[in-house]
């Protein structure tokens, strides 16, 4: 089939030779038909000696497995996989980071044949991130332990242990201190974002009662917000008021999760609206949400949200690392609209 398409589009062939991506088509069996020279370099090879052979002829299985359960979605629904981060092993035993699309192979009859397939080596752009993350962690190392200090400071100096204060100047300075815990909360939260993308661990589990843990005392630490935009929370989780719900997980893996998605439902609901919280049990999993009454996303920019830099979070990098904290758990983290067109996030969590 190869030497047929070389004769019937030279055009193709011209690119798949002199393109620095490496571009694949595979039948529907995962065996190669076509690959770009840059392809076949990286994998050690000459490209007539990928023709016919899988990926489990040149990657670990454990990777060829994934690559080949991506490429069976593809050929059964017809859809295409975009832009998917992907660590590879290549032959001589380094790490390579691609973002890799795969898209259906039709015939002209309109019949899937295949797959096919792009990736571009993104190795370089890992590190940079890699490397702002070592950064950002120091930066809020250092900055945590001046903002404690200055809190407790303010705290002693509204209990008049440096003499006395009237009430209204005690009042301020509960404020301040009040500004700096959260401000404390927040360096904290990038802190340990920066631990998260430099290691692949899932930190100490342990049982919580979802609201008692998690939900209310967040609610405490937004009250204000809440309050100034008349907001009404919906808090029963989707089960009976009074009822202990628990989750396996890092304490403060899902404290983030769930402050990156209170914060963003308050920054975009409506003056008097809603915010609500779910729960469903799934099984093995638990499903969890949080909906806002605000508008909804539009369908250009739901796939962007999650892309790292480039959300619009309250936090600029929130709902990417969020998503890798829940993936992390074994879960997963996704938008869908609502039934009456609302944003809602939803993720997934297991039960142990």
């Amino acid at each position: 089939m190869a030497n047929n398409f070389s004769q019937r589009c030279p055009e193709m062939m011209a690119l798949l030779r002199h393109t620095e991506d490496s571009i694949f088509f595979k039948d529907m069996d995962g065996r190669f038909v076509l690959v770009s020279e840059s392809k076949a370099r990286r994998s050690g090879v000459r490209w007539e000696d990928m023709i016919g052979k899988t990926d489990f002829d040149f990657l670990p299985q454990d990777e060829a497995i994934r690559c080949r359960d991506d490429e069976i979605f593809v050929m059964e629904t017809g859809e295409a996989i975009l832009d998917k981060e992907e660590e590879l092993t290549r032959p001589d035993g380094s790490h390579t980071w691609v973002s890799v699309s795969k898209f259906p192979w039709k015939h002209t009859s309109g019949e899937i044949i295949g797959v096919i397939g792009i990736s571009r080596n993104i190795s370089k752009r890992k590190n940079l991130e890699h490397h702002i993350l070592q950064m950002l962690s120091i930066a809020t190392h250092d900055m945590r332990s001046p903002i404690v200090s200055i809190a407790s400071t303010i705290k002693l100096l509204s209990r008049g242990r440096f003499g006395e204060v009237s009430e209204s100047v005690k009042q301020t300075l509960n404020d301040v201190f009040n500004r700096m815990v959260k401000l404390e909360k927040i360096v904290g939260e990038y802190l340990t974002k920066s631990c998260v993308m430099n290691s692949t661990r899932v930190g100490r589990k342990e049982k919580l009662d979802l609201r008692e843990d998690i939900i209310d005392p967040l609610l405490e630490e937004f009250s204000q917000e809440i309050e100034n935009g008349e907001i009404l929370i919906d808090n029963r989780l989707g089960g009976i008021p009074g009822d202990k719900i628990f989750i396996s997980a890092n304490k403060n893996w899902l404290v983030i999760v769930y402050r990156n998605l209170l914060s963003n439902a308050i920054r975009y609901t409506p003056r008097g609206g809603v915010i609500a919280y779910g729960f469903e049990d799934k099984g093995e999993m638990y499903q969890l949400n949080v909906f806002n009454s605000g508008q909804s996303i539009p369908e250009e920019k739901r796939k962007s949200i999650f892309e790292m830099y480039e959300s619009e979070s309250s936090t600029g990098i929130g709902l990417p690392v969020i998503r890798e904290l829940v993936r992390r758990h074994g879960g997963d983290l996704w938008y869908e609209d609502s039934p009456g067109g609302h944003p809602n996030f939803v993720f997934t969590l297991p039960k142990e």
